[in-house]
């Protein structure tokens, strides 16, 4: 399933995405402004996109939960750029 992401502006749209564990993701990530990326720590996820490009990268997490994801660029996460993966048992 591919799911799109918009980060502008020190925020993403969505800032929160449900999937079911176990299921294969592409997180297709948009950059209208500058360049940002999409990081999950847990699950070792990290797309980036620079300005007026997109990029596309995989995730998988097995494990129900929430995690947390956010722009690793200097100072973004600060600023409010992050949001939350929600993990539902299949």
């Amino acid at each position: 399933r591919r799911i799109e992401v918009a980060a502008t502006s020190f925020e993403f749209d969505p800032d929160e995405i449900t999937v079911t564990a176990g299921e294969d993701i592409a997180i297709v990530l948009t950059s209208d402004d500058l360049l940002h990326d999409f990081t999950i720590d847990d699950i070792d996820v990290h797309v980036a996109a620079d300005r007026d490009e997109t990029a596309e990268g995989g995730l998988r997490a097995d494990e129900p939960g929430e995690y947390t994801f956010y722009c690793t660029v200097e100072g973004h996460r600060e600023a409010g750029m992050e949001g939350t993966l929600v993990v539902e048992a299949p």
